[in-house]
């Protein structure tokens, strides 16, 4: 059953799960409806299925091909010859096979029927997007980390499992199938397998808690368990507590692609008594069961189980009603049954108590309703799916003049949003449509939207001495930018905004303030000087110039400077000054200052939300020249699936502490501006850091991730021991590193620190971080030293990246898995660029063959792990044999005087190339030439040993990098070595 969900895609197909405890009938009317094509059965349904079949075989109005029976046996083995086999198809299989890709991610993968009647099954079609869409977002509300163990107390039949057949395989996790289970079951897989997540009904829940305890076991780990339905007495929420359950709330239909609202839980309310935390979670023995009101016949009696034994002959049991009420049926004028007043007297009847295997029906008052409670404002229940999740999506973007209405969804930018009344039909005989209800462009300002819904009251962005802004209050505010920048400086939708500024809030909030005004986000890096960002605001056609207080000076040389290049025609942008000091701003007396635009701004603004998914939301400058500057360009939909993959690689799970230590203005912060809101997290910022600030910051908030180029990792290990401050012992501070390959030595001391490394790789072409060098939980057995050898690898591709691999840049065939062969690294997928601004020639160029290419030169090891060896204009060849930079700066970082490393190629008379290491050395160390290459030699080929070494600080760009063009330059000016003094080395 799990294998099929992948299966039957894989060959282009439509999986559809019928319902375990269908009868023959039902079965044969599905079947009918569907037209499917092939049935698989368990060998303990055969019976059901034979007869659904000999149904249809029957019925007389059925004009298609009976579908062919195929067997699976639970044991894995073989039932019977006369029939398919699942087994012997997989062994008798073609061993190869081109997979069925979807033609369109709106392509049907799955086929659900929900409620409905053998006269009218309602079959609910779900695409490819909205399973992945939905699948992703189960994963990061249910806290689904890398590698879970899950239980499947589920039916898969049940809207695919609440989409975590797919998930599991999403996150590399181990699934625990099971044909049945009672109590003792689960808590002895749960024993066994050390379960970390399960799923279940109402009555799972109550079976587990109502067990015998010689059922019972203890819990070896923490176990997530999602649950549905009606609402749980506080008693069974109090026995799952005691139990170590952890118990997550959703709500949703098959229509949505399963679920579609979780109870997002505040850790304030631990606190609360047992009947509070019951109430505000929401979570009798079926929840609900169905209950018949009966107007008998004149002068014809029946009794109510003479109707329920009827229904059971006719209908599946658990369709069969458990209570039946005789009694006149109130009416409306028209002759309709009024409904509302039956519902209104089955709730005042109480809950059905399941007693000896049989129901009765209990006047006890029901404690906690499910009508009542569902959508009680105290659970706070929002929504988390995306529109594109809900059944049947478009193919195309849809157009609609949207409003600023709040939307409390997660993944949805229109849910709440008025909308034309247009349905388009896409598909007549599967009766697919786009519409409002089910589509809506992806784009990350549905993050700050639910994040001010859910999180309102919660610090959104705390900074030096500042009051911290809630996300209620972030929102507003960023809102109140976006209509500034609308109404004052009459920014449309596609013109660019650009911002020179360090970590500070204003920074932060523009990142969601600047797309609210349909605009484009253009942040320039600090350590620009004015040549080159008046080159960049010239490139970019900036309309607005937004300039923290401390570079003033370079904002304003840079803006007259593009005013001498410039005709008198010619438009500068407006210059907008973010100040540090916020409470002293005077409205009227400051001009174009950000608080004071904030304060003058609208008090309302229709937010701009995306036409499309792939209109631009940024604009980033990566290397390039002032000739030819290199504009990459963001789109919404590569945003918001970037962020939530980099959200789920790094383990970001709810309402995070994140330190700001990252420029945002490096690919948006690596999509942690986004990130930060979507978990409803905190923003530690900060304009200027030290490895004291980092502790210091750490100890006081409570950090729990953070980031920083390698030089950040390098600072803090090699921090003076009285900068450094204990964190708190519950906290694991989650460090995600980038940018170029961490030195082992490096990651060895940050795990010695206590901090967790995560090691991402990825450009700014790639909207940030592309791969993740996953962590498997038998390495942490490992020496430290292979541990740090094994983080040091770029790993693979995330979630949202279609795919990476290592090519011949030539042939683009792929290189061999074996640690050995160089090839280029390429990426393809939803996160790539849109393409460089103005400049379609580099585009194609860049993406000739259907791969981005990164110019990274790396290798695959055996397990398939990508690691990358060297840019390609950073490679030295040294007699015909290629030496890797990074490979010899790791064995530099190794000796015990060494802080710093870089290597670059020298010109050399007789290798053509030799590498030319240039050191920075520890405070109060010393070391010599000699002493450096002696070192080398003794862990190195001796082709790859430096054959001078420099002793000096490294030039830095912004973002930590060291700046390796500049060292080139330096040794260029060296001259050629000769071959007398390579004799002497």
């Amino acid at each position: 059953m799990y294998e099929l969900h992948f299966a039957v895609p894989m060959a282009g197909a439509i999986l559809c799960t019928l319902n375990t405890r269908h009868d023959a009938a039902m079965v044969s009317a599905l079947l009918k409806h569907s037209a499917a094509k092939v049935l698989f059965v368990e060998s303990g349904l055969l019976e059901v299925g034979r007869a659904a079949l000999n149904n249809l075989a029957g019925d007389q109005t059925s004009a298609t091909a009976l579908p062919v029976l195929i067997t699976i046996a639970h044991d894995g083995g073989c039932i019977n010859s006369a029939y398919n086999d699942y087994e012997s198809l997989i062994t008798e299989a073609p061993l190869g096979f081109d997979i069925r890709w979807p033609l369109n991610e709106l392509d049907p993968i799955a086929l659900n029927y929900t409620s409905g009647t053998t006269a009218r099954p309602k079959g609910v079609i779900y695409s490819n997007w909205g399973a992945y869409l939905n699948t992703i977002a189960t994963a990061l509300t249910y806290n689904i980390t890398v590698t879970p163990t899950y239980l499947w107390t589920v039916p898969m039949f049940h809207a695919n499992g609440w989409n975590l057949s797919w998930g599991i395989a999403m996150q590399g996790g181990t699934n625990v199938c099971l044909r049945h289970f009672t109590a003792k079951v689960v808590f002895d897989k749960i024993s066994q397998h050390k379960v970390t997540h399960m799923g279940g009904a109402p009555t799972v829940l109550n079976m587990i808690v109502n067990a015998p305890s010689g059922d019972r076991k203890p819990l070896p780990v923490m176990v997530h368990i999602m649950t549905g339905g009606a609402a749980r007495p506080p008693n069974i929420l109090s026995g799952m507590e005691e139990l170590g359950f952890i118990v997550h709330q959703m709500y949703g239909l098959t229509e949505t692609t399963g679920p579609a609202t979780i109870n997002t839980w505040m850790p304030e309310w631990d606190t609360l008594p047992t009947e509070e935390r019951s109430r505000l979670t929401l979570p009798t023995d079926w929840g609900e069961t169905p209950c018949a009101f009966v107007k008998l016949k004149t002068n014809v009696d029946a009794t109510e189980i003479e109707i329920i034994n009827y229904c059971r002959d006719k209908l599946p049991h658990y369709m069969a009603p458990k209570a039946v009420v005789f009694a006149d049926l109130p009416k409306t004028s028209t002759g309709k049954t009024q409904k509302f007043i039956l519902r209104q007297k089955a709730r005042a009847m109480g809950s059905l108590v399941k007693t000896e295997s049989k129901y009765r029906c209990s006047r006890i008052q029901m404690r906690l309703g499910y009508y009542s409670n569902i959508f009680c404002p105290s659970a706070r229940v929002y929504f988390i799916i995306p529109a594109s999740t809900l059944s049947s999506p478009p193919c195309s973007p849809f157009a609609s003049p949207p409003t600023g209405v709040v939307s409390l969804s997660f993944f949805s930018s229109l849910v709440g949003r008025d909308q034309e009344e247009e349905v388009e039909v896409l598909d007549m005989e599967r009766g697919t449509v786009r519409c409002a209800a089910n589509y809506a462009p992806l784009t990350p300002l549905s993050f700050i939207q639910r994040a001010a819904a859910v999180y309102g009251d919660r610090p959104a962005v705390v900074y030096a001495g500042r009051r911290p802004t809630t996300w209620r209050e972030a929102r507003d505010r960023c809102v109140r930018v976006a209509a500034a920048l609308a109404t004052r400086f009459g920014v449309a939708r596609g013109d660019v905004v650009a911002v020179l500024s360090p970590n500070v809030p204003a920074m932060y909030e523009l990142h969601f303030a600047v797309p609210m005004a349909g605009a484009v986000l253009c942040t320039l890096n600090t350590r620009h000087d004015a040549a080159m960002v008046s080159t960049l605001l010239k490139h970019s056609d900036a309309k607005v110039f937004l300039v923290e207080s401390g570079l003033l000076g370079i904002g304003r040389d840079a803006l007259q400077r593009l005013a001498d290049s410039r005709s008198g025609a010619a438009s500068i942008p407006v210059l907008v000054t973010i100040s540090d000091d916020t409470d002293s701003i005077d409205p009227d007396a400051c001009g174009n200052e950000y608080e004071a635009l904030i304060k003058s701004a609208p008090s309302h603004f229709d937010i701009r939300w995306p036409a499309n998914e792939l209109d631009a939301i940024t604009l980033n400058y990566t290397s390039g020249t002032t000739s030819r500057p290199k504009g990459v360009i963001y789109n919404h939909r590569g945003v918001y699936l970037n962020t939530i993959a980099t959200a789920l690689a790094y383990d970001i799970t709810l309402m995070p502490m994140y330190l700001w230590t990252v420029p945002m203005f490096h690919g948006n912060g690596w999509s942690m501006t986004w990130a930060v809101a979507m978990q409803g997290g905190t923003n530690i910022c900060l304009r200027h850091f030290t490895a004291r600030v980092i502790f210091d910051n750490i100890a006081r908030h409570g950090v729990t991730h953070m980031g920083g180029a390698p030089t950040v990792l390098n600072m803090i290990v090699n921090s003076p021991a009285v900068d450094r401050r204990p964190s708190s012992a519950e906290t694991v501070v989650r460090v995600m590193t980038g940018g170029a390959p961490p030195p082992p030595r490096v990651l060895a001391g940050m795990e010695e620190l206590g901090f967790v490394v995560y090691h991402i790789y990825g450009l700014t072409e790639t909207h940030g971080a592309a791969t993740v060098c996953t962590w498997m939980p038998e390495w942490d057995a490992l020496p430290v030293e292979e541990r740090a050898r094994l983080k040091a690898r770029q790993g693979f591709h995330h979630i949202a990246m279609e795919d990476a691999d290592v090519k011949d840049p030539t042939t683009m065939e792929n290189v061999p898995h074996d640690g050995k062969t160089v090839g280029e690294v390429m990426f393809r997928g939803n996160t790539v660029t849109s393409g460089y601004y103005k400049d379609v020639d580099a585009t194609k160029e860049s993406m000739a063959g259907g791969w981005l290419r990164t110019g990274d030169l790396a290798i695959r090891h055996p397990e398939g792990y990508i690691q990358v060896k060297d840019r390609a204009k950073d490679i030295i060849i040294s007699g015909g044999e290629n030496i890797s930079s990074i490979e010899v700066e790791s064995i530099i970082f190794g000796h015990p005087a060494v802080l710093e490393a870089a290597v670059v190629a020298r010109l050399d008379d007789h290798w053509g190339e030799t590498p030319c290491a240039f050191v920075k050395l520890k405070d109060g160390a010393s070391a010599t030439e000699a002493e450096i290459i002696g070192f080398c030699r003794e862990k190195l080929p001796h082709y790859m040993v430096p054959k001078t070494v420099v002793f000096e600080d490294l030039p830095k760009a912004s973002t930590g990098k060291t700046q390796k063009f500049v060292l080139r330059e330096k040794a260029g000016a060296m001259g050629s070595l000769t071959k007398a003094g390579n004799s002497k080395l």
